[in-house]
């Protein structure tokens, strides 16, 4: 008879093997991910993990949606509170040309967090693939419907008031995202500095 867990024990769990997913992810790649490896290191029994997902990519695929939320959440946040503490009118037309600056921080922090993630395996469109592959379609269908009802913040009304493709300008960060790959070419202590220009560079551009 299969072991009835708690609450808490089942948050635990979970919490567990989205840590190990997210480090296997950026260690290993998705293909190389296994069950048994993330059971091993969660330290539960193989059969308890088809308790709480029915395959590995569901795993992958949850732990990258808790990563994406949290991108989401801290442009959204980082953007209302330039707005709230300079008391910009957004509606008015290059109200956010002179916070350049603090625009580009909150940014860089939020590909921060894309970089220290599993979120920078899944930008590469085969990795993506191999896990949409494998999702049931009702998943898929959810998945989309949340990304257009998405408020994805400040941050992406900002730039559709403006007469912008979304796509095209997550596809330019993205490309920034990309670049940080290059670190030895680039030198460690240029990467830094070399994303910030390209950062900023876009924010000129998008509210400038």
């Amino acid at each position: 008879m299969p072991k009835i867990y708690t609450d808490d024990e089942r948050a635990d769990i979970r919490t567990r093997l989205k840590k190990e997913a997210n480090i296997l992810m950026q260690k290993k790649g998705v293909k190389k991910t296994t069950v048994d490896e993330l059971v091993r290191r969660a330290g539960i029994p193989k059969g308890t993990f088809y308790l709480f997902y029915p395959s590995k990519e569901m795993l992958l695929f949850d732990c990258a949606q808790d990563f994406h939320e949290q991108v989401d959440e801290y442009l959204t946040e980082g953007m209302k509170s330039i707005v709230c503490k300079y008391k910009i009118d957004v509606d008015k037309k290059d109200a956010l040309s002179g916070y350049v600056d603090e625009i580009t921080d909150v940014i860089i922090g939020a590909m921060k967090i894309v970089q220290n993630s599993c979120l920078k395996v899944l930008l590469e469109p085969e990795a993506m693939k191999l896990i949409l592959d494998k999702l049931p379609k009702d998943v898929l269908e959810k998945h989309r419907k949340q990304d257009n009802d998405s408020e994805n913040g400040m941050f992406k009304e900002l730039i559709s008031g403006r007469g912008m493709d979304i796509e095209e300008i997550t596809g330019a960060f993205t490309m920034v995202i990309f670049g940080s790959m290059y670190r030895q070419v680039i030198g460690q202590e240029n990467m830094e500095a070399a994303t910030r220009y390209l950062v900023k560079g876009l924010v000129i551009q998008i509210f400038g």
